[in-house]
């Protein structure tokens, strides 16, 4: 039974009396089940007041109390995490004397809650479970925004954020962001002054940002983080472009950017561009000077690039913007004309020459094989009481193509390059269209005759305009004006071959097209010269007979307009047969035709013929 405990008859009249307890239960004040015998159920204890229960959640990992007063010795308190749980968090007796019990938890949790408390008295059965609410750990007071002082150093050295208002013990942290995932510093008060606790922080952002600071008192939890926004690093001032002088030394020798009215310790910089992510050079302003001349490759003489790009970085400042300087270019040798550059291209074992007039003594030329590459194939100069320089190379090649030539006047740079075409070395005449028949035969015996020739003449068949290999050559035989080129033509309809000719000590001539006519066809059988036996007879006496054929005409039938292979005799071999010699009918017996009827198709293949189209034959029933 709810709210009782079983207890001995017995106990109850040594506890009560027995005239108290027989009155009790005359009057209705007492009621006790019918129990067995010898036994009885004690009352209830009365519930503490919540207002004499106190909760101390502390800090962890201090183990938090539960004090429930206004008791009597013996009585017993326990305290539960919820209305149902059976196990309890703890439990305390009240000690002999004393009207108070206190329970230790391990802990009720950071933040606030409920507890629920029971009170056992002495003789009777544990009270009804009384809610307590009981408050979260105490929490540190946030730094006050105006109370943060962030500095932030040029190249991320030597940041701190400094915190005013703070005791000794207090512990500060510095975030990232307000998650406090990333620490970039925290300290502990050692000792409390007016100026403030220093903490040393990771390299801040350079252009400025925002920091979250938190405070952890002693006993407390850790605060709420403050946001506090601080400023980018302070930066170097501009240098003015009249402090910029640029020296462009011809041949890049010596060039330099020299920059002056600086401080000492003072870096300046020099870029290609106001972009670029490296510096050309850079060079400090020496002890005791005001000038910084910084040896650089100025890395053009393009006429769009006549700018470098000039900083300076002070001392614990960040690095200034790029001030654009414009420079003189190097002086730069006029690129030579096309018609003063003769190119002869000898044939193959004599040297080809490039021959540049109009010249001046000195002058240097250089021919390269590209508008681009740095390689180059040749070079020559222009010596005294001359205007030419002559420049040998082994080999431009067989074909036409291009050289660039450039020219170097003494006290100057390389001109520009100049692009002079030249001519294929000397070429065989092509054949005319008309000395050119193609035999395109059945199968691979096909042949490219070619007329007009000389003897030793060479000539080869290409498949397409473009191919390296040829398909098949030929030489036209001593006393002989013609070749003949056996080879398979890559297309058994109509296609297109190449031919050309080589003559001794030629280049091969270009390529003439010629069109050829597809492989001869035979024609197909008419329907009416098919005829079917479909007969009744199981022995196989079923066949094909196909009339007004040629000695060597070989007849095939199918079973569909698709099939690869011809249908299978009741022998197992091909549905085949050949008109023999004398004869113009050709009979395939043995077929498996069907009793009901059906359709067959029959094709005609002639000698040096390709097989003709399929003809549709229809045959009745048996």
């Amino acid at each position: 039974m709810t709210g009782y405990r079983k207890v001995e008859v017995n106990d109850l009249i040594r506890m009560q009396g027995k005239r108290t307890l027989v009155r009790l239960l005359l009057s209705g004040t007492l009621l006790l089940p019918i129990l067995p015998a010898g036994l009885a159920y004690a009352a209830s204890s009365v519930s503490p007041a919540p207002s004499a229960i106190r909760v101390d959640n502390k800090l962890a990992p201090s183990v938090d109390t539960v004090v429930v007063s206004g008791l009597s010795p013996g009585d017993v308190v326990k305290v539960y995490a919820d209305g149902g749980a059976a196990a309890s968090l703890g439990t305390a007796a009240v000690s002999s004397g004393s009207t108070s019990a206190t329970v230790s938890v391990n802990q009720l949790g950071a933040l606030g809650g409920h507890i629920y408390v029971t009170l056992t008295q002495p003789s009777y059965s544990e009270s009804r479970r009384i809610v307590k609410s009981f408050p979260a750990e105490p929490i540190s007071t946030a730094p006050a925004a105006t109370s943060i002082r962030v500095s932030n150093q040029a190249g991320g050295s030597g940041d701190q954020v400094t915190v005013l208002g703070l005791h000794t013990g207090d512990q500060v942290k510095v975030y990232s962001d307000s998650t406090k995932r990333t620490t970039l510093g925290s300290g502990t008060v050692s000792r409390a002054t007016t100026d403030g606790t220093v903490i040393s922080v990771s390299p801040l952002d350079s252009a400025g940002g925002v920091i979250f600071v938190t405070v952890t008192e002693q006993g407390k939890r850790e605060s709420r983080p403050t946001e506090k926004a601080y400023e980018g690093e302070a930066v170097s001032a501009k240098p003015l472009i009249s402090q910029i002088n640029v020296v462009n030394e011809l041949g890049g020798s010596g060039d330099r950017v020299i920059v002056s009215g600086l401080k000492p310790g003072d870096t300046v910089k020099v870029y290609e561009s106001d972009r670029s992510a490296t510096p050309l050079a850079q060079k400090t302003v020496a002890p005791g000077s005001t000038v910084a001349d910084v040896p650089v490759a100025i890395p053009s003489t393009d006429a769009g690039k006549q700018s470098l790009y000039v900083s300076v970085t002070s001392p614990l400042l960040r690095e200034s913007g790029r001030v654009a300087k414009q420079y003189r270019l190097e002086p730069v040798t006029s690129a030579v004309a096309p018609g003063t550059i003769v190119v002869t291209n000898e044939e193959a074992g004599t040297e080809d020459r490039i021959e540049v007039i109009g010249l001046q003594y000195g002058d240097v030329v250089k021919v390269y094989g590209s508008p681009t590459d740095s390689l180059i194939i040749g070079s020559a100069s222009v010596g005294a009481d001359s205007s030419r320089a002559v420049i040998r190379i082994s080999q431009l090649g067989r074909e036409a193509g291009y050289v660039y030539v450039t020219v170097t006047s003494q006290g100057k740079t390389e001109s520009g390059r100049t692009m002079k075409v030249y001519v294929a070395e000397q070429a065989s005449a092509a054949p005319s269209r008309e000395d050119i028949r193609v035999n395109n035969g059945v199968g691979a015996n096909d042949t490219v005759t070619v007329t007009g020739l000389q003897p030793g003449d060479l000539v080869k068949v290409y498949a397409d305009e473009t191919a390296s290999g040829a398909i098949g050559s030929a030489v036209a035989a001593n006393g002989s004006t013609s070749a003949v080129v056996s080879t398979a033509l890559p297309s058994s309809g109509y296609g297109i071959v190449y031919v050309t000719v080589t003559r001794a000590l030629e280049e091969e001539s270009a390529r003439t097209p010629k069109i050829y006519n597809a492989e001869p066809v035979t024609l197909p059988v008419s329907a009416n010269l098919i005829r079917v036996v479909n007969s009744t007879d199981t022995n196989g006496s079923d066949e094909v007979s196909v009339l007004g054929l040629h000695a060597g005409d070989t007849v095939k039938i199918y079973w569909d307009a698709t099939s690869l292979t011809p249908m299978q005799t009741m022998l197992g071999t091909d549905a085949v047969a050949t008109v023999s010699e004398g004869s113009s009918v050709a009979t395939i017996s043995r077929l498996p035709l069907k009793s009901a009827g059906g359709t067959l198709y029959v094709t005609v293949t002639s000698i040096e013929r390709r097989e003709s189209g399929r003809t549709l034959k229809v045959y009745e029933a048996e």
